[in-house]
């Protein structure tokens, strides 16, 4: 007997905080139907996420190794990703990501509401 897919949505996650890593798991699995793949380090993202087939991503700015704003700008340039929502979490100010050059579409500024996180989520993941 084959095994069966698991067709729930994918979420990747860059994020090196660890409590932050385990509290988003935990209300990703509670409030939703979704999987995640974790990744803590910018440049492991940036070589492994676009193979992982994630239908969106949340990505912190401040990062080891390559920083979020760069990861950013190559997410959306490779074809495996250039349409995957992105949701960018920053404790930094507009100016400073403007000056990295990122400009993103959805951005949760540091601290934020988990339910709002959620909201956003089922916003860009509708359940089919």
């Amino acid at each position: 007997m084959a095994e069966a897919l698991d067709e729930r949505k994918l979420i990747a996650i860059v994020e090196d905080d660890p409590r932050l890593t385990e509290m988003f798991c935990d209300v990703l699995k509670f409030f939703g139907q979704w999987r995640v793949h974790i990744f803590s380090d910018g440049q492991i993202a940036k070589d492994q996420l676009p193979h992982v087939g994630a239908d969106l991503v949340l990505l912190d700015v401040g990062l080891p190794s390559l920083d979020g704003g760069s990861l950013y700008k190559y997410l959306r340039g490779h074809s495996n990703t250039k349409n995957t929502p992105i949701i960018v979490m920053t404790g930094s100010r507009d100016w400073e990501l403007h000056r990295m050059g990122l400009q993103a579409g959805i951005l949760l500024r540091k601290p934020f509401n988990m339910q709002e996180l959620v909201s956003i989520i089922r916003a860009l993941l509708p359940e089919e």
